[in-house]
């Protein structure tokens, strides 16, 4: 399974070192489809840029999608993005496997959402694959579209 380490440049959290994975394809599919559920129950439309600008676009969006949908779905897309991230208690230790994370290890409010943002990084393809497959014509007409044809409108 693919994974990063992610350390804080400044802040209290700086200097931690984060190992953040890459969910299981089964449960990235799983929870890929809640979360675009959750968008389409909110009303939410996945913006047609992000779309046609593939895994770097849908990154940059991730925090602005979550936004549309209720808390308690959105408590639930961030804990799976959280569940990808362990701490290296001892970075210099590299023999230490990474520990889960227990609130003591965050002081830094910055640091939550810059977790999520990179577990989401790492798991976006199947938020991709989710949209197309809940969402078909999408794909129907994403394959039906010349490369440099204008997106089809939303």
């Amino acid at each position: 399974m693919k994974s990063i380490e992610w350390t804080p440049k400044d802040g209290s959290d700086a200097g931690k070192c984060f190992v953040i994975s890459r969910m299981s394809a089964f449960t990235a599919d799983h929870w890929a489809r809640h979360v675009v559920r959750a968008l389409a129950r909110a009303g939410a439309n996945t913006p047609r840029e992000a779309l046609q600008s593939g895994i770097v676009g849908l990154s940059g969006q991730s925090m602005a999608l979550f936004g549309h949908m209720s808390d308690e779905d959105c408590d639930k897309a961030f804990s799976g993005l959280l569940d990808c991230v362990k701490i290296r208690r001892d970075p210099h230790n590299q023999a230490i496997d990474p520990a889960p994370l227990i609130e003591a290890d965050i002081s830094d409010p910055n640091t939550l959402p810059a977790l999520r943002a990179e577990a989401f990084r790492l798991n976006v393809d199947f938020f991709k694959a989710a949209i197309y497959q809940i969402y078909p014509l999408i794909a129907i007409l994403r394959e039906t579209q010349p490369e440099d044809a204008a997106p089809p409108a939303a």
